[in-house]
Formats: structure tokens, C-alpha cells, sequence
């Protein structure tokens, strides 16, 4: 069965950062039972929760963990959100759901449904 929970372990997001991004950061990691096959790691920097890198194994997960983390860094206070340019998943998750939108989001866009639903 399928799972995806918050990252509590400060040393699992320290494995999964490899050193790439400095400060604080938190995550959600999506398994099925034991075996561990998709995450998220991300900032919540102010009112931005910044999206910082992921590993999916396909888009309908894709969606789910972006949603998991932006309503994580939502619980917490950040009522917008950002993307790391430098990651193709997210840069392709903008082009199709927000490409008329800034470098930073909403987070009413993401969780209101699409006009006409």
C-alpha cells in the first residue's frame, strides 16, 4: 500500500540533499511499504514554501508530492509557493498548471479546483 508522510529524520533528508541545498529543509517521501521510490525536499522560507527538488516515479505521484508539500509548508504559515528553476520536473509541473503565473504561486491556485468543476 501506497504511503506518503512528512520526512522527520533530519539524517534521511540529509541522504537525500547529498549537500546540494544549504539551511533548513524538510521533505515527504512516498513508499510502499518498505521500499522507498519517490520524494520531495523543500523550504519554507517566510510565506514561500520553495520547492526545491523531487523524485517521482510518474506524474500522478509527481502531483501528489508537490501538493503534500505545499499543503505541509501551508499548515505552517506559507501561503504561496515556488519551483527550483533548475529542476526539469517542476519546470514541466509549471508549464502545464501555471504557465501564466510568476516565479511564485498562490497557494489558493493549487488547491482551488479548475473553473467550471
Amino acid at each position: 500500500m501506497y504511503a506518503m508522510k512528512p520526512i522527520i529524520e533530519k539524517d534521511v533528508i540529509d541522504l537525500l540533499n547529498r549537500g546540494r541545498f544549504e539551511g533548513n529543509m524538510e521533505g515527504y517521501v512516498l513508499s510502499d511499504g518498505a521500499d522507498l521510490f519517490g520524494w520531495s525536499l523543500f523550504r519554507i522560507d517566510g510565506d514561500i514554501t520553495m520547492m526545491l527538488d523531487i523524485l517521482s516515479p510518474g506524474d500522478q505521484f509527481l502531483d501528489g508530492l508537490i501538493r503534500a508539500s505545499v499543503a505541509y509548508g501551508e499548515a505552517r504559515g506559507a501561503t504561496k509557493f515556488s519551483f527550483n528553476k533548475d529542476n526539469a520536473d517542476f519546470m514541466r509541473y509549471k508549464k502545464v498548471f501555471f504557465e501564466k503565473q510568476g516565479d511564485v504561486i498562490s497557494n489558493d491556485l493549487l488547491f482551488t479546483p479548475c473553473e467550471g468543476e
